[in-house]
């Protein structure tokens, strides 16, 4: 299967239940993070590497080494 990637991400994921999309590149969990935005009312989802450490979960937002934040959208 190819790398998924952002909305295609998500929508593999949960036509699968997580079949699809759940285990990524090298092993990686992945879980999808769904929020609300405070002014829009908007819902917006993203898929997120996951690792459960002991009792904790670590959830870790990236964007592939990007020189940007994940949630810049603009320039």
């Amino acid at each position: 299967m190819r790398d998924l990637f952002g909305r295609e991400h998500v929508r593999r994921y949960q036509e699968t239940d997580g079949v699809e999309g759940h285990r990524w590149r090298e092993g990686s969990s992945v879980l999808l993070l769904t929020t609300t935005g405070r002014k829009s009312g908007n819902e917006s989802t993203t898929p997120l590497i996951y690792e459960v450490d002991g009792d904790d979960v670590v959830v870790v937002a990236s964007k592939g080494g990007a020189p940007r934040d994940p949630g810049c959208t603009g320039t």
